[in-house]
């Protein structure tokens, strides 16, 4: 192992060490444990009394001697969509947070207590801080995943299967990657600020633009959504008839997705929805087809992504660095 690989690992334990002796840990994982169970808890009770439902329909057909029985409809995973939609709304202002105390804290000490004595270059302090957060971010997303499908399980009386679990699983990388992405924010905005406080207030109007209100914006611009249930369903049209409809309206419709790209946040959002069967349409697609669905977010979160990171290590080298001891 090199002594810059040795040093990153060593700054992002000392980054998930100081989370949890501040008890930041604790605190944040008992509130996203605590609103899961809540969120998980007033879907599950309506999806047990489905179940009972299903297998009683089940059994009569069994002694009716039926042959072929229709397969359950019910997707227990779309129970989890107010915990996905917690993390995505709380978990980013955390994530922010986050990063802002991580700068914060290396204006104010010049140095990290772990590595005090050895020289520590800026890309090296952003890698391992980075990597500290989202071993904080991947802690955090375990322990509500977890609880969650439990909850599903003892209250929803309906556990997952392997497939569905490793849909949830790759719903949970997104989300550490999306939390990771927000930890940039804060910490970018910060180093790129003379006062810490005012890095913070930018990166939390960043967070309202991207997570609120650009979302927002694009699903009230969609014609479909002008009517509750859907438009195009009022209407009684079908898939080519919609298409057909937007030709007209294609520099509205470009406007309006354009809008909806701009954010982080939808993309994460439809990605991990499709992931846990959220949205009917994607119910019963194999993985392949789901992936291929979703390739356009899967796509902008990866350039996201980068960017930030990118951006994270660009600002961190802006500041100054750890001096060396001369002998």
């Amino acid at each position: 192992m090199s002594e810059s690989t040795a040093r990153v690992k060593a700054l992002a334990a000392h980054e998930y060490r100081a989370a949890v002796r501040s008890k930041i840990l604790l605190v944040l994982l008992g509130i996203l444990v605590t609103i899961t169970v809540v969120s998980v808890y007033v879907a599950a009770v309506d999806h047990r009394s489905k179940v009972a439902d299903y297998a009683a329909y089940r059994a009569a057909a069994q002694a009716s001697g039926l042959a072929r029985i229709a397969p359950s409809t019910l997707a227990p995973l779309s129970l989890l969509r107010g915990a996905l939609e917690y993390l995505e709304i709380i978990g980013a202002v955390v994530a922010i947070t986050l990063g802002y105390l991580t700068v914060s804290r290396e204006r104010a000490n010049r140095t990290l207590t772990l590595i005090r004595s050895r020289p520590v270059t800026a890309g090296e302090l952003a890698s391992g801080s980075l990597l500290g957060a989202v071993g904080l971010f991947t802690t955090l997303v375990a322990a509500t995943t977890i609880v969650g499908v439990v909850c599903v399980g003892l209250i929803g009386n309906d556990w997952i299967n392997a497939a569905q679990g490793f849909k949830l699983l790759l719903a949970a990388i997104a989300a550490i990657i999306y939390l990771g992405a927000f930890y940039c924010v804060g910490a970018i905005a910060t180093a790129n600020t003379r006062v810490a406080a005012n890095g913070l207030m930018i990166a939390l109007g960043i967070w309202l633009l991207v997570v609120l209100i650009l979302p927002q914006l694009g699903d009230t611009l969609d014609a479909d959504n002008q009517i509750p249930g859907g438009l195009f369903k009022a209407l009684t049209l079908d898939r080519a008839g919609e298409t057909e409809i937007l030709k007209h309206f294609s520099t509205y419709e470009t406007t309006r997705i354009s809008i909806e790209e701009a954010s982080f946040a939808k993309h994460y959002e439809r990605f991990a929805f499709a992931m846990t069967e959220v949205q009917d349409k994607y119910r019963g697609f194999s993985l392949g087809r789901l992936l291929g669905a979703k390739r356009n977010d899967i796509g902008w979160m990866i350039f996201y992504s980068f960017a930030l990171v990118f951006g994270l290590r660009w600002s961190f080298r802006r500041q100054p660095t750890i001096p060396q001891e001369t002998t």
